[in-house]
């Protein structure tokens, strides 16, 4: 994705990067899928920072403990993660999502009340939880891979190693709830590839 803002000057997308109309922007979505390429290409075409929320939840679970944050602190207590299940692994990302999103709620009020625009991305982002701000000023996308193969080779990509087909399982099943409760609350989706146009798409649904 490394043509991105070239492509989109290209193609007349580039004036509108003096015309941001947010200062919170959401994106979220499963692991392993391309959000964070598609949100740090929008933030070099905006100029603005990412805040990339596993630092968030790393944070969070350093000084907190399991009695405020359970879902945060769920596996220290020795429990493997696969044998939890593809399901008990999206209900636990569901869970931390729900957890940290009074965090995610006070950093970007700040960000709206000091006018520092941030691009805030990760997996534990619950998409109603966007619904909550009655400001036009913060903004979310969701996106989707469909296809686990991708996602295999996305994360082979990145982090090289064995094909990590249990990983991918939970993301795929994670990725269809989360698109699901888009879909069901209106909240804006788009599908990770084509890669060349996923800038341009991201473009659309901040109009």
């Amino acid at each position: 994705m490394s043509n991105y803002i070239t492509n989109q000057y290209i193609n007349g997308v580039g004036k509108m990067n003096d015309n941001r109309n947010w200062t919170v922007l959401f994106i979220g979505g499963a692991s392993g899928i391309g959000k964070s390429s598609i949100a740090y290409e929008i933030a070099r075409y905006y100029g603005v920072n990412v805040l990339e929320v596993d630092d968030v939840h790393l944070s969070v679970k350093t000084v907190t403990t399991k009695e405020y944050f359970p879902a945060i602190h769920y596996w220290d207590s020795g429990i493997d993660w696969k044998d939890a299940g593809v399901d008990g692994n999206v209900n636990w990302l569901i869970d931390v999502s729900k957890e940290i999103a009074p965090v995610l709620k006070e950093l970007a009020n700040r960000h709206i009340e000091d006018k520092l625009p941030i691009i805030i991305e990760g997996d534990f982002i619950y998409p109603e939880f966007t619904l909550s701000f009655d400001n036009p000023e913060v903004k979310s996308i969701f996106v989707q891979e469909s296809d686990k193969n991708q996602i295999l080779q996305n994360y082979l990509s990145r982090e090289g190693g064995e094909l990590q087909h249990f990983r991918a399982e939970v993301s795929i099943s994670y990725g269809d709830w989360i698109a699901d409760t888009c879909k069901r609350n209106g909240i804006k989706l788009i599908e990770s590839r084509p890669w060349n146009t996923a800038l341009s798409r991201s473009m659309k649904c901040l109009l």
